[in-house]
């Protein structure tokens, strides 16, 4: 272990390392014996690299930043503002290691540049953490149209931002889809206006989420000049309230006037300008529409083979699910679990994807004192199992993990949002049965950063067992 951060050097070969040994991870130790730090470089295989900074704390080391990039000078950017003050611990260290200091960097990763290069997310952070001020401009091409914009930072903070005539957070949460295009940054004294009112990693998050939205509506081919039909002819408000019920809080009365709005005439540029709504308002809410067949996307015109070809029998899928999944319970047998667990698992190797796995223990207290659980009644568990349902997002899979346990795999979800979930379900679980008699333990565990294979991500799962009634 050296006793300097990492230089621009051997940042670079790191990621040289990591690109001649994909999946393997890359790390390099450095601090001292009061402050020791873990960089680690993982680069799957056609994926970016992630490096992951952690603050070794005996053997419990502590998260400290997780980033997705391939380019080794945005790391060396934060690296210097983590560690700017590294070189004042000791006068005998700069002397000695005056070479290997962690160098500033003299140009601004941020000045200009391509969004191919340098995300998005990532760029705003950078311009975050040296806290500077300035203006953002920001320019692409999308078809035969371009497109531009401007986030003005005060203090490293966004504070006023427009694209066209959108502007504040929603411009924002826009901004986060652009993969594409060039940017500049003018230091200045910032804008006076004020219509950014949440902070980065919220934006970030929900930017990301409105991203899925748009790449989803865009593989049915749907623009703002498209004509949406309505797939129901007749339903009742309280009927189309329950069938547009969704986990992610998209607004039901909005999706109600788009579906009286959508004739198949009026294009969906018309509806949104009636309504006043942004992107970040009418994408959700379209997508949420199709998914429950409330609207039909544009079909493609086939010919009589082709048309017969391109039928499928969705119902099959109720009774594949339908052996799958437990009867006492609702969810999925422990086997199912498992092959959906190591099919997760090769989605993330392949792509660079993080996911989680999450195990509750629970069951009733035995008299003898012991602490040991019995399964929970049927009804009980069954209960459990739709309350656990509620919580967990659609594409999250919830099955029975051996006795008295059910885990939960968290797709596309690293440690730290699952243990967001974690203390959700805490929660609930402890407004429930008194704990008299019911006790129950919750342990989660992320890939690839707590673990690269699958045996070692369920042993990190259940060594982070948080228990309640048990002791």
């Amino acid at each position: 272990m050296q006793d300097f951060p990492p230089n621009a050097e051997q940042l670079q070969e790191m990621v040289r390392e990591a690109m001649r040994t994909p999946g393997d991870p890359i790390e390099l130790s450095f601090g001292n014996s009061l402050k020791a730090y873990s960089l680690v470089a993982f680069q799957p295989l056609g994926s970016i690299c992630t490096w992951t900074l952690r603050k070794m704390d005996g053997e419990a080391p502590t998260l400290i930043w997780n980033i997705s990039s391939s380019d080794q000078r945005v790391i060396l950017q934060q690296l210097s503002s983590d560690f700017k003050n590294w070189n004042e611990l000791g006068k005998e260290r700069q002397q000695t290691t005056s070479g290997h200091n962690l160098p500033l960097p003299t140009t601004k990763l941020y000045t200009k540049g391509d969004l191919r290069r340098q995300q998005f997310s990532n760029l705003v952070r950078l311009i975050a953490t040296d806290r500077a001020s300035g203006c953002l401009e920001l320019s692409r091409t999308v078809g035969q149209d371009e497109e531009s914009a401007v986030l003005y930072f005060n203090e490293g903070m966004p504070s006023h931002c427009v694209i066209g005539l959108t502007s504040g957070d929603n411009a924002f949460l826009e901004l986060v889809g652009w993969l594409n295009g060039s940017f500049s940054f003018s230091l200045g004294p910032g804008s006076s206006e004020i219509t950014i009112t949440k902070n980065i990693d919220l934006l970030i998050m929900e930017g990301t989420y409105l991203n899925d939205h748009v790449q989803e509506l865009a593989k049915l081919g749907i623009t703002p000049e498209t004509c949406l039909e309505r797939s129901v002819t007749e339903i009742s408000q309280d009927d189309f309230m329950a069938v547009a019920q969704n986990e992610q809080g998209i607004s039901r009365t909005l999706q109600k006037h788009i579906f009286d709005l959508a004739d198949g005439k009026n294009p969906i540029s018309e509806i949104v300008k009636t309504l006043g709504v942004s992107k970040a308002d009418w994408m959700p809410a379209v997508n949420n529409l199709i998914k429950k067949k409330l609207l039909a996307p544009p079909s493609l015109p086939l010919n009589s083979e082709d048309a017969a070809l391109a039928t499928a029998d969705w119902k099959m899928i109720e009774a594949v699910d339908r052996s799958l999944i437990r009867a006492d319970t609702g969810v999925y047998g422990y086997p199912a679990l498992l092959y959906f667990l190591e099919m997760e698992f090769n989605r993330s190797s392949r792509y660079g994807k993080p996911f989680s796995l999450l195990i509750v223990q629970i069951g009733t207290k035995t008299q003898d004192g012991s602490g040991k659980l019995v399964p929970l009644p049927p009804q009980a568990a069954r209960e459990l199992c739709n309350l656990i349902s509620k919580l967990k997002r659609k594409p999250d899979i919830l099955g029975h993990y051996q006795n008295n346990c059910f885990a939960l795999i968290l797709p596309e979800t690293d440690s730290i949002l699952a243990k967001r979930f974690a203390s959700r379900l805490i929660e609930v679980l402890m407004g429930g049965p008194s704990l008299e008699t019911i006790g129950f333990s919750i342990g989660v565990a992320g890939c690839p950063h707590e673990a690269q294979d699958l045996n070692n991500l369920i042993k990190a799962c259940v060594q982070s067992r948080q228990k309640f009634g048990l002791d």
